[in-house]
């Protein structure tokens, strides 16, 4: 069989969760079909000591021409796309991303040609236009694309006052072109705006074959937007191979040290952990460490901003994928303080795999791995909620349980979207 990935990204990239998940499925598709990774990006060259999957194949970068295309993902210069797929002739695309490099326009070719066509959902963004399935910055919302609800949050968001961006979501205006400049003019068509949006997924959920959701959460979702039983699949990610048992003992030093790793990101939940360590005393021995890159955007330098002269924070950078696992075995407890689902999330799997106990937030995909596991600790999303977490595992010693959890490899992963592949190839 010849499969197709498409995504945003390649892992020698950006080490995001989505890039990770492709990279280990391609390779252990590989071993039995014809795999190639296609990404429309300016860097050409692999990277001579990349460890991950080879078989990339760079195309010439996209992008979308004005307002209303970006947001319904419509792009017009796909020539080198369609050669592709016209002298690779695979039998599956698969997806992992909803942008113009990898959307709905590549979706229509691909259908033209008789490909089968199959998205994995990765991120909330796929039904929320703020990525995010979060209302008005507070709320984890139920993922149903509702025009009206769904213009008035993002104008909230954008700082509209409640009462007027009600006013705005109500109507779309039709006389006004979206692609119109002007702060009013944005405002006022955001609706149609949304309207297209939601017309982009109704028409991805007729022409896709196949939706793989990581997550039961996820699937809800998907469900509530009107995808077909028949077309979705639930199979969950694979983690890494477990490392022999920790030698560290919990606060063997007298420190409780929490380790998190990924991006900087405010749906990450980083200024929470921030937040809650600095309300304790000083006395109180605890020490983060954080790892991960994107720590120069404006969230990153906020979060720089609130840690700088505190001991109790150390930033480290980023590393080799490699060495994740040993560095996580120095370290007494995860932290994985989400706002937002997540559909895996990796980071819990390699919690697992090191053996370290995960203290994450009580939601999405974290709940679903976490709850009733010894060494998982759901938390709310609350910094006061954090601070008495740790502050109770420092007075009272409450042990800290390592997770020693075995997950399921890619290639198992591979084999089971294998007979999804089959059951849907038209």
């Amino acid at each position: 069989m010849k499969i197709i990935h498409i995504s945003r990204s390649f892992s020698y990239e950006v080490t995001g969760g989505t890039e990770i998940f492709v990279d280990s499925l391609a390779q252990a598709q590989s071993l039995s079909h014809d795999v190639l990774w296609v990404v429309h990006t300016i860097n050409k060259e692999i990277p001579k000591n990349f460890t991950g999957f080879r078989n990339c194949y760079p195309l010439k970068p996209i992008s979308a021409e004005g307002r209303l295309n970006k947001i319904t993902t419509h792009v017009d210069n796909l020539d080198e796309f369609k050669q592709l797929l016209l002298s690779y002739q695979p039998d599956i695309l698969h997806l992992h991303s909803l942008c113009d490099s990898c959307g709905l326009s590549h979706i229509n070719i691909s259908k033209s040609l008789g490909i089968t066509v199959v998205v994995t959902i990765h991120a909330p963004g796929f039904t929320c236009m703020q990525g995010s399935l979060i209302y008005h910055k507070k709320e984890i919302c139920d993922g149903v694309i509702t025009e009206g609800r769904c213009t008035e949050c993002r104008l909230v968001n954008g700082r509209l006052p409640y009462p007027i961006a009600l006013l705005a979501s109500a109507y779309d205006w039709p006389w006004l072109s979206t692609e119109a400049k002007g702060k009013v003019a944005h405002i006022l068509t955001a609706r149609q705006i949304t309207a297209a949006f939601h017309r982009t997924w109704q028409e991805m959920v007729e022409k896709v074959d196949i939706f793989h959701v990581l997550c039961d959460w996820s699937r809800e979702v998907l469900v509530r937007n009107g995808v077909a039983d028949s077309k979705l699949h639930l199979i969950r990610t694979a983690g890494p191979t477990s490392l022999p048992p920790k030698q560290r003992q919990p606060m063997e030093d007298g420190i409780l040290k929490c380790v998190f790793w990924g991006r900087f990101a405010a749906v990450k939940g980083l200024h929470l952990i921030i937040r809650a360590v600095q309300s304790l005393p000083k006395q109180i021995p605890i020490e983060i460490s954080f790892y991960g890159p994107y720590q120069d955007d404006d969230y990153g330098q906020r979060i720089q901003k609130m840690i700088k002269g505190d001991g109790r924070f150390k930033l480290c950078g980023n590393f080799p994928k490699d060495e994740l696992l040993p560095k996580l075995q120095n370290y007494d407890l995860a932290l994985i303080p989400s706002t937002w689902l997540e559909t895996g999330p990796l980071t819990v799997l390699e919690a697992f795999a090191a053996g370290l106990p995960v203290a994450g937030s009580d939601l999405g995909g974290i709940k679903e791995l976490l709850t009733d596991k010894a060494g998982g600790y759901l938390l709310p999303i609350d910094w006061k909620a954090w601070a008495s977490f740790f502050r109770n595992i420092i007075e009272q010693r409450l042990s800290l349980t390592p997770l020693s959890i075995e997950f399921r490899s890619f290639s198992k992963i591979a084999n089971e979207i294998d007979v999804i592949y089959k059951m849907n190839k038209t």
